[in-house]
């Protein structure tokens, strides 16, 4: 499935501490909230539950040509980062025959909006809205954008071109799917969006792209076999316990560099799964996504040359001989004759391993995974593997992995800005909030 490679730091001072006391705690502590069913586990089922709702939307879904997927955060990371993996990489431009056009639709940014609308034939056209809560402001505000529109080109049909995901019992979208009885699947209530994935969150538009869910869970299943038949020897626990000597020793920077423009959006996926679960009570990784080779031009003399505050992932695929170059006779070409009958795919490889090299001959520490397909199974092995590492680093920091209450408190406020009612009294706290900090202001003109 995947290989991994684990380069310790170079030991600098005292000996970085061991951490195999708490990282034992949170294995006991994640298979217990697992057990129990306990909110923000759920992800850890996930592997083995039940897809005949799912595969059923998923084709209900394909049946239309073109599908606005509404949803931010986790609530669309994660399908973008299966489109990315597994579509053409001029996707949604260059659709297969038979494969809906996905738009996914996030920030509530009007001009982006207004251009998915160009791109849309109303009739076939599908609005899937994922959000966990149902009040989160950008998808309220999007799926309002999109319904607006549809409703005027296809007037009382436009029910029929909406699906749902969304709380079991609770929130608009509930409430919206059970009074205009369109098509809605749960959002598991015991999953937060970042873990979600694996669930129909981030599997019922994959499924009506051709993704195979199936083997998405059977990857994830056969990771968390091999995880669980020895937690204190697993790869989840090796890499947890090397970033957590990194912080111990000052490293809380997190750079995750996927190598291959197809892995780029697990790169994305992982910085909010990261920063968003680890970030608590005044601690935390800060999650920086690089891209190979691109990245090298950007951002590696900051991480060579640069303060040794970091841990690195490095992702891959097995190098195969896809785009072998020709060089051509002429002695022209000559300088170049040393990458005759090289593959693309190698060449990648090797600005990885020369990059890989430079970080080790500094002693910097990382953690090299290499998927040995980049197919549904390997994925959903990686999908569940990185999320296993966050919940633990997580726990062995004495912080909840699956809660946000930063972002929260965000919410609220724009909220109440917004003008809702039920958030109404956070704006006298955020006027008093901006009256009181001090800011520099300037105006050009």
């Amino acid at each position: 499935m995947l290989k991994i490679r684990l380069t310790e730091a170079q030991k600098v001072g005292n000996e970085l501490p061991d951490v195999g006391i708490a990282l034992e705690t949170a294995w006991k502590t994640l298979l217990d909230g697992a057990r129990q069913e306990k909110n923000g586990y759920g992800w850890m089922n996930l592997p083995g539950r039940d897809l005949s709702a799912l595969k059923e939307m998923a084709r209900e879904l394909a049946r239309f040509g073109q599908i606005v997927l509404i949803g931010i955060g986790g609530s669309a990371l994660g399908t973008q980062m299966l489109m990315n993996a597994f579509c053409d990489p001029l996707y949604p431009f260059s659709e297969k025959s038979g494969q809906p056009q996905l738009f996914v639709a996030d920030n509530a940014d009007a001009r982006s909006n207004e251009a998915i609308w160009a791109q849309i034939e109303p009739r076939r056209a599908a609005l899937l809205v994922v959000s966990k809560s149902g009040r989160t402001l950008e998808t309220l505000s999007n799926f309002l954008f999109f319904r607006e529109k549809l409703s005027a080109a296809l007037g009382a049909d436009v029910e029929k071109h909406i699906f749902a995901v969304t709380d079991p019992a609770k929130g608009f979208f509930h409430a919206y799917a059970a009074e205009k009885k369109t098509r809605r699947l749960d959002f598991p209530a015991d999953t937060g969006g970042r873990y979600s994935v694996l669930s129909a969150c981030g599997l019922a538009a994959a499924g009506a792209l051709g993704i195979d869910a199936e083997r998405l869970l059977a990857g994830a299943a056969a990771m968390k076999k091999a995880l669980l038949a020895d937690t204190a020897g697993s790869a989840a626990t090796a890499i947890a316990r090397e970033v957590l000597r990194g912080e111990a020793a000052g490293r809380n920077v997190t750079v995750f560099w996927s190598y291959g423009d197809r892995l780029k959006s697990v790169s994305e996926w992982f910085a909010q799964l990261w920063g968003e679960s680890l970030g608590k009570n005044g601690l935390g990784l800060t999650p920086q996504a690089a891209l190979g080779s691109i990245d090298q031009h950007s951002q590696l003399q900051l991480y060579t040359s640069g303060p040794d505050d970091k841990f690195f992932f490095f992702l891959s695929e097995k190098p195969g001989v896809k785009g072998r170059l020709a060089i051509p006779s002429e002695k022209l070409f000559d300088e170049a004759r040393y990458l005759d009958g090289t593959s693309q795919e190698r060449v990648l490889d090797c600005e990885r391993r020369g990059v890989v090299a430079s970080l080790k001959r500094r002693g910097r520490p990382l953690c090299e995974i290499e998927l040995e397909r980049a197919d549904e199974f390997c994925l959903g092995g990686l999908i569940f593997l990185l999320e296993t590492v966050t919940a633990l680093v997580g726990l062995a920091l004495g912080v909840d992995p699956f809660d946000q209450p930063g972002v929260e408190e965000g919410k609220n406020y724009a909220l109440a800005l917004c003008g809702s009612a039920d958030y109404a009294g956070y704006l006298k706290t955020l006027e008093d909030i901006e009256a009181g900090s001090k800011s520099a202001i300037f105006s050009v003109e």
